[in-house]
């Protein structure tokens, strides 16, 4: 995994690609999906991802349809909307009251790392200088 996350302006305005690596992109897809299995209460979900109808939304960019060997790696692009999901995602699931050998087996790593993936996020749109 990268120390960095970079941020581009996307093909359609109001889109951001965001420049991750293989382990980075898979790491993104096991949290949500993770997410979205265990969390049954809509008011949780919106208020983790700030509407409860943005895990759907991460189908698409984060290939949630396909199986694991069908899913090819790369940029992920993502309205300002799904990336506030994901980062949402990232930063409340290490909360979840699991044992770390039961958080690792689920979301594939340490709670830490799903945290510095979040702040990859932010240091990434920090650093990108692109408006909301």
């Amino acid at each position: 995994m990268t120390n960095e996350v970079e941020i581009r302006r996307g093909p359609e305005d109001g889109r951001y690609v965001l420049m991750v690596d293989d382990s980075q992109f898979h790491l993104l897809r096991r949290a949500v999906v993770v997410f979205s299995y265990q969390e049954e209460s809509a008011v949780v979900r919106a208020l983790v991802t700030g509407a409860d109808d943005a895990v759907p939304a991460l189908a698409r960019p984060l290939q949630l349809d396909a199986s694991y060997d069908d899913v090819v790696p790369g940029p992920v692009e993502l309205t300002f909307a799904q990336l506030h999901a994901v980062y949402g995602i990232l930063t409340s699931l290490p909360t979840v009251d699991w044992a770390e050998e039961e958080f690792v087996e689920r979301v594939g790593d340490f709670r830490e790392t799903v945290l510095r993936t979040a702040s990859l996020l932010r240091s990434g749109l920090l650093g990108s200088g692109l408006p909301v």
